[in-house]
C-alpha cells in the first residue's frame, strides 16, 4: 500500500526550538530527504534544520526563485524511501501529506486532482504542477511546502509542494525538473516498487466506501481502499476511483448498484451532509428492495461517539444497525481485521457486523449557535427544550398562528405545501408541539423512512401505517385481531383506527404525516390511501370518534396525479404554501447569528441564493463562525470548491438520474426568460426547490442555481 508508506516516510522539517517551518520526505533508504529550498531558508539554513529532533547534511540547495528544492541527508537513517515516478497525466488523483495544521501532529492529508502543467514567472519559467484541492478537503497552508505528490494512478510520487494558489489549491515542482538540476535523483528511482495488488475476479466481494475527504477519514478510507483491494477484493473510493471529466453520479449509482458492502465512515462534518445521506439512503432502498439485502450498511463512527445526534433521516436508516467506533489509530487495524474477516468469510452474502453490545439510543440532532445547520429537519420537537431548538426558526405571519388555531378544532386537517429545506417539517414539529400543549396526543409518520417493500401493495402499505401510528402511540400490535381478510384493505384500516386505536385515547390525536410525495409514486397505493385520508377527514364532521383525529398533511409538490375531486385531501382543509423569506427575516435571522449586517449585506446575499431558508442559514452560520466571508462565499458559492457543493452535488445526482428532468433544468438556465415545461416534469423540479413559478411558466429559484447547472451541464 504505497500511500501508508509515503506518508510513513513523511517528516516535518523544524528548527531547533522545534518550531515547524515546512515538510519533507525522504528518497532513498540511506536518508536523502527531498524538500523546499525556501523551507531550509525559512528554519535559517540548513544547518538550523532538524528532522525529528536531529540535525542534518546538506547535499543540494537550490534558489526559491529558479529550482525551488533542497536534498538534505538524515546521517543514520534505516528506514524506507518513497516511490519515485516521472510519468502522470492531467487530470490524475493526487494525494499529499504535510505539517501545516497544529491540530494535525501526527500530518494532515490532502486530496485532489492534477489539474496540468503551467510556467510560473515566479520560478524562472520552470514548469509547475497546479493542483486543484477538493472542496472538502484540508487546504493547502504553509506547513505543506516541501510535501510529496502521491499520483494515485501511478501508485508513485511525482512532485514536491511548493507554494499554495488560492485560486486552484497548490502550485508543484515535477520531478522531472529536480532531476534536470540534480541528475542524482534519477538513482533513487527504482529502490521501491509498486505493491502488486492480488488479481480480482467477478466472484470478489465488491465494496464501496463512503468518506470524507478530511482527516482522519481521508487517511483511514485510503487505508481501508488499499487494504480491502491487497486482500483479492474490489473497493471503490470515489476520490481514487473517479478520474476528473467522469460522469460521476452516474458512475456511484453504478458503483452502489454493484456493491455488496457499503462502508460507511461517519464523523461529526460527514454526518450533516447531504450527499452521505443521500448515499446512506439510496444503499438502503437498494438492500430492502432485494431479497439477498444487499449492500449491507457498515457504519464507523470516526471520532463520532456511537450515542452522538445524527439527523432524523440518518438515525432511522442505521437504528438497527450495528457500529464501530473509531477512537485513534490504535482502532484502525482491529477495525480493519474485522472487516476483512467478515469478507472473507462471507463470500458476498449478506452478513453484517457482529453485536458487541446493545445499540445506544441516538439523541435527536438540534440546531444550535454551536451546531451545524441540518439538511433534514425534526419533525417533533423535545420537551423542554423548545426555546433552545427555536433559536434560528423565524415566523412567516400569519402562518403559524392560523396552523395553531385550526389544529385544535375537532376533525381539522391542514395542508403544508413547499419545496424541499423550506421549512415545512420544522412547522410542522410547532404545530404537533402547540397542539400537545393543549392535551392532544402529537404522532408524527414520515414516509421517507419505510421500507421499500412497504409500498409492493396497498394491504402491506395500510398495516404498515396501522402498526406505525399504534408504536408511536405505545398502544399494543392488534392487527391480527383487526385485520380480516373477508374486507378490504381501507375497511381494515379503518376499522383498526375506529375501533381500536381511537378508543384506546382519551385526547384528541393529531397525526402529522411527512414526505407523503412518495406515495405519490405509487398509484396502486395512492389513489386508495388518499381517499382513505378524506373519508376520515369528513367523518370527522359528523361522528364523534373521528372528530379525535386532526391530520397534518405535508407534501412539496404539486399532487400531479389524476384524483377525484371528491375522494381527495389536497382540495381541503387549511391550505399553507410556505414562503421564501424576505429580506426583513434574513436581516433577523442574522442578527441571531450575531451579525451585525446592514440591508446592503442582506441584499448581496439574496441576490445569489434568494430567500431559501436552508442556503441562507448555511451561509449565515459560517460567516458567524469566520470559517468564510460574505464576498468569498458570493466568489465561490456556484462551484465545488464553494461552501454549497455538497448541496448542489446532491442535486445534480438526483438530476442525473432522470435525464429528462436535466435536460428541463439545462433549457430553463439557458435562457434569461421564464421557461414553459411539461406539467410533470415542472411539479417534479418544483418539488425539489430548484424553479419557482412566474405564472405558468418556471425560472431558476435562485442565481445560485443558474450559474451552477449552466456550468455542470454545458450549457453554451
Amino acid at each position: 500500500m504505497n500511500w501508508e508508506l509515503v506518508k510513513a516516510c513523511t517528516v516535518a522539517i523544524a528548527t531547533p526550538e522545534g518550531c515547524i517551518q515546512g515538510t519533507g520526505f525522504f528518497i532513498s533508504p540511506n536518508g536523502h530527504l527531498l524538500t523546499c529550498a525556501h523551507v531550509v531558508e525559512s528554519a535559517g539554513g540548513w544547518e538550523e534544520v532538524r528532522v525529528n529532533g536531529q540535525g542534518v547534511e546538506l547535499v543540494y540547495l537550490g534558489d526559491r526563485t529558479r529550482d525551488d528544492f533542497a536534498i538534505l541527508q538524515l546521517s543514520g537513517y534505516q528506514g524506507a524511501s518513497v516511490p519515485l515516478g516521472f510519468n502522470f497525466q492531467p487530470m490524475d488523483r493526487f494525494l499529499s501529506i504535510g505539517y501545516g495544521r497544529t491540530d494535525f501532529p501526527q500530518g494532515a492529508s490532502i486530496d485532489g486532482t492534477i489539474t496540468d502543467v503551467n510556467p510560473q514567472s515566479e520560478f524562472s519559467n520552470l514548469p509547475m504542477l497546479r493542483l486543484r484541492v477538493k472542496a472538502n478537503s484540508q487546504q493547502v497552508q504553509g506547513g505543506y511546502s516541501g510535501s510529496p505528490v502521491f499520483d494515485a494512478e501511478t501508485q508513485r510520487v511525482i512532485g514536491i509542494i511548493a507554494a499554495y494558489d488560492n485560486t486552484e489549491g497548490a502550485l508543484a515542482l515535477p520531478l522531472v525538473t529536480v532531476r534536470q538540476k540534480w541528475s542524482n535523483l534519477s538513482i533513487f528511482l527504482d529502490i521501491n516498487q509498486n505493491v502488486p495488488l492480488l488479481p480480482q475476479n467477478s466472484d470478489s466481494t465488491k465494496v464501496f466506501i463512503s468518506y470524507r475527504s478530511q482527516d482522519p477519514d481521508l487517511s483511514l478510507a485510503q487505508y481501508f481502499y488499499e487494504a480491502i483491494k491487497a486482500a483479492g477484493h474490489e473497493a471503490f473510493m470515489a476520490g481514487e476511483s473517479i478520474r476528473l471529466g467522469e460522469n460521476w453520479p452516474q458512475r456511484i449509482d453504478t458503483e452502489l448498484e454493484r456493491c455488496d458492502y457499503f462502508l460507511l465512515l461517519l464523523s461529526p462534518q460527514s454526518a450533516t451532509s447531504e450527499m452521505v445521506t443521500e448515499e446512506v439512503r439510496r444503499a438502503k432502498q437498494l438492500q430492502d428492495l432485494r431479497p439477498e439485502h444487499k449492500p449491507v450498511i457498515l457504519p464507523i463512527r470516526v471520532n463520532f461517539p456511537l450515542s452522538s445526534p445524527l439527523n432524523y433521516d440518518l438515525r432511522g436508516y442505521l437504528s438497527q444497525i450495528q457500529q464501530r467506533e473509531w477512537k485513534s489509530p490504535a482502532d484502525t487495524l482491529r477495525i480493519l481485521q474485522e472487516i476483512l474477516s467478515l469478507l472473507t468469510e462471507d463470500g458476498g452474502s449478506s452478513a453484517n457486523l457482529a453485536p458487541i453490545e446493545e445499540l445506544p439510543t441516538v439523541a435527536p440532532a438540534w440546531e444550535t449557535q454551536e451546531s451545524p445547520p441540518l439538511p433534514i429537519a425534526e419533525p417533533e420537537l423535545p420537551e423542554g427544550q423548545v426555546d433552545l431548538v427555536s433559536e434560528f426558526y423565524i415566523e412567516r405571519p400569519p402562518i403559524e398562528s392560523r396552523c395553531y388555531e385550526v389544529i385544535l378544532k375537532p376533525g381539522s386537517l391542514i395542508r403544508i405545501k413547499a419545496p424541499r429545506q423550506m421549512g415545512k417539517t420544522s412547522l410542522m414539529a410547532r404545530i404537533l408541539h402547540h397542539a400537545s400543549q393543549q392535551g392532544c396526543l402529537a404522532v408524527s409518520l414520515s414516509f421517507q423512512l419505510a421500507d421499500g417493500k412497504v409500498f409492493a401493495d396497498l394491504d402491506k402499505f395500510l398495516q404498515w401505517f396501522c402498526a406505525s401510528v399504534g408504536r408511536k402511540l405505545r398502544i399494543a400490535n392488534k392487527l391480527g385481531d383487526y385485520w380480516d381478510v373477508i374486507y378490504g384493505s381501507k375497511d381494515n384500516c379503518t376499522i383498526y383506527f375506529e375501533d381500536y386505536l381511537l378508543v384506546e385515547i382519551n385526547q384528541p390525536l393529531v397525526l402529522g404525516l411527512d414526505e407523503v410525495d412518495l406515495v405519490f409514486q405509487h398509484r396502486e397505493i395512492a389513489d386508495d390511501f388518499f381517499g382513505l385520508l378524506r373519508a376520515w377527514h369528513e367523518d370527522g364532521k359528523n361522528r364523534d370518534i373521528w372528530k379525535k383525529l386532526r391530520l397534518i398533511v405535508v407534501h412539496s409538490t404539486e399532487v400531479y396525479i389524476p384524483m377525484n375531486m371528491h375522494q381527495s385531501p389536497f382540495n381541503v382543509g387549511l391550505p399553507i404554501e410556505l414562503p421564501e423569506f424576505n429580506a426583513e427575516q434574513v436581516l433577523n435571522l442574522a442578527q441571531r447569528h450575531r451579525l451585525n449586517w446592514s440591508y446592503t449585506q442582506v441584499e448581496q446575499l439574496m441576490a445569489m441564493v434568494g430567500g431559501h431558508p436552508y442556503l441562507v442559514r448555511v451561509a449565515l452560520y459560517s460567516i458567524a463562525r469566520q470559517d468564510t466571508t460574505l464576498d468569498l462565499l458570493l466568489q465561490t458559492a456556484p462551484t465545488e470548491a464553494g461552501l454549497y457543493s455538497d448541496h448542489l452535488r446532491r442535486h445534480l445526482w438526483n438530476l442525473e438520474q432522470r435525464p429528462e428532468l436535466a435536460a428541463a433544468v439545462k433549457k430553463v438556465v439557458a435562457n434569461t426568460s421564464p421557461v414553459r415545461l411539461d406539467s410533470i416534469q415542472c411539479f417534479q423540479l418544483l418539488s425539489m426547490g430548484l424553479l419557482q413559478l412566474q405564472g405558468n411558466d418556471v425560472t431558476p429559484r435562485c442565481n445560485l442555481y443558474r450559474q451552477y447547472f449552466r456550468d455542470r451541464l454545458r450549457v453554451s
